[in-house]
């Protein structure tokens, strides 16, 4: 799984519209990106970054919003905050794998200590990015995980 740090000066707007073109190939629709992160400037600027790449974007600030509504289950890819409330993110991809609702994870945290290192292991994500990443990153993170998801 590959673990990104730090930030590049690499990755620009075309490079993010390539990457929403090589995943609409695979199918006719837009992918959607399920974002959860609890820090309302966070989710604020994910969201505004991933939908100037062409991407969906289904914002959540908390676990139990996310749980409450119906995603996608192809095309689409999750990006999810490790600190959350009322449960980690770790917990929160259990719990969609769980209800048949799973989707290829990216997990994002600006925490490196053993307790963040064991809820990465615990979720089998497609990618980790700690805080602060770059957005080619994130861009290749999305690619993988939506080709894991059937796009």
């Amino acid at each position: 799984m590959p673990v990104t740090t730090g930030r590049s000066k690499h990755g620009s707007k075309a490079a993010s519209k390539s990457v929403k073109r090589e995943c609409a190939a695979k199918a006719n629709e837009t992918p959607t990106i399920v974002l959860v992160d609890d820090d309302p400037s966070v989710l604020r600027a994910l969201s505004r970054l991933l939908r100037g790449a062409g991407f969906r974007v289904v914002a959540f600030d908390r676990p139990s919003a996310l749980l409450r509504s119906a995603i996608p289950r192809a095309n689409a890819c999750l990006v999810v905050d490790i600190n959350l409330p009322e449960m980690n993110g770790a917990d929160l991809c259990g719990v969609l794998a769980a209800s048949g609702r799973g989707l290829p994870a990216i997990l994002i945290t600006g925490r490196n200590n053993l307790t963040t290192r064991h809820l990465i292991q615990k979720a089998h994500p497609v990618s980790v990015l700690f805080k602060p990443f770059d957005k080619q990153a994130l861009f290749d993170a999305i690619t993988t995980a939506l080709a894991r998801s059937g796009a």
